[in-house]
């Protein structure tokens, strides 16, 4: 008998489909051709090296799953906004550098809020994914009704930057997820990670009202009225170790093999 499907954490319906950790379209960006005869090396701070020789490997997955519906046709805009952004800022001449104001009209000259939306609403569905996939203490209703209903999480922001290098290159992949401790049965009022590719990073948040954090200046949101990106420096960021922040248990880093 084949085992039930688990539900779509957006919509209920049987989840089969897993999101990629770092979208597929990046990864092809940054590497080509992935096969067993021109492998990636996943790598971790705690495990040794792994070989990766398709890009649809599992491995390169969420474990958090959604049904086919919503990781292609309802989210789909959210992938082609933010796949178009990350090419636009990672071959951007010259390149980029912390302080720079980017303009992301000159990416998006029609209806540039409603594109910038929808890359805030591609990595509330990659935070959903973390949050479904590995049990974080974060109530994921509001991640699933921003996506049900093409509104952004009140409580996600989003700061671009310069990413991380990894054995002198750079680094494409996920960091760690730190966030507050929760109370029992409760949720954390503060959780980080970096998303990471080829030299771009993106520090995405949630924060409660009222949370104060260094991270947030200079983070951007949908409701902030403004399309101009303030470009950080985090090409040191994720060997900060904040403490009450502790570690979640879920997350790689991705780099090809030297």
């Amino acid at each position: 008998m084949n085992p039930i499907p688990p539900p779509c954490w957006i919509c209920g319906k049987p989840a089969i489909t897993g999101e990629h950790i770092t979208k597929r379209s990046d990864l092809r960006s940054v590497f080509g051709t992935v096969a067993q005869g021109h492998p990636l090396y996943q790598h971790r701070m705690t495990a040794a090296n792994r070989r990766v020789g398709s890009l649809d490997a599992k491995v390169l997955k969420s474990p958090g799953l959604l049904c086919a519906n919503c990781n292609n046709t309802r989210t789909q805009p959210h992938d082609r906004a933010w796949e178009k952004l990350s090419l636009a800022l990672r071959t951007r001449k010259p390149a980029l550098a912390p302080g720079d104001v980017v303009r992301t009209n000159r990416i998006f000259p029609f209806g540039t809020a409603g594109e910038m939306l929808k890359v805030h609403l591609y990595f509330v569905k990659l935070f959903g994914c973390h949050i479904s996939g590995n049990n974080i203490p974060l109530d994921i209703t509001r991640f699933s009704d921003a996506i049900t209903y093409g509104k952004a999480h009140p409580n996600v922001y989003l700061r671009f930057g310069c990413g991380m290098t990894f054995a002198g290159k750079p680094m494409t992949g996920m960091s760690d997820m730190w966030l507050t401790p929760a109370p029992p049965g409760g949720s954390s009022s503060f959780a980080t990670w970096f998303y990471y590719v080829d030299g771009l990073g993106i520090n995405v948040m949630f924060a409660t009202d009222g949370e104060r954090r260094d991270g947030l200046i200079g983070a951007w949101h949908p409701r902030h009225g403004t399309t101009r990106l303030t470009i950080a420096d985090f090409r040191f960021a994720s060997r900060k170790r904040r403490s009450p922040i502790k570690p979640s248990p879920a997350v790689s880093l991705k780099h090809r093999c030297p």
